[in-house]
This record gives C-alpha cells, sequence and structure tokens, in this order.
C-alpha cells in the first residue's frame, strides 16, 4: 500500500532533521571497489551503512589512541 504524500513529507523533514547524508565515491576499476565492498559487509552480516559506520568509528578510536 503507497504513502500518503502527508506521510512522505512528513518522513522527509524527519530525515532532513535527524540524519546528515555524507557521501563518498569509490572507483568502479579499483581493488576496494563498491561491489568489494558491499560483498565484505554482506559476509559480515552488516549493511553497508552499518559497515560504514563501524570502519569510521574503528578508524576513529584507533587513530585517538595513537596520538596519545
Amino acid at each position: 500500500m503507497p504513502i500518503s504524500e502527508a506521510k512522505y513529507r512528513a518522513n522527509t523533514r524527519y530525515l532532513k532533521k535527524a540524519y546528515e547524508r555524507i557521501a563518498f565515491n569509490v572507483r568502479k576499476d579499483a581493488e576496494i571497489n563498491g561491489d568489494y565492498i558491499r560483498a565484505h559487509a554482506e559476509s559480515m552480516g552488516e549493511s553497508m551503512n552499518s559497515f560504514i559506520k563501524r570502519a569510521v568509528t574503528e578508524t576513529i578510536e584507533r587513530d585517538r589512541k595513537s596520538l596519545k
């Protein structure tokens, strides 16, 4: 069942208010490309979004430890 126009607008407003979109590009012909990342995330039982967030979080934590 399709959602109403009002519900769509409400969802859009909420997403703009609550989330920040950060895009990044990967080359299609690179060794580590979108398919490679997607396959790894899937093999770990994660979505692309959760994998990328975990990768960023772990890298920041590691970098902070190395600065001390």
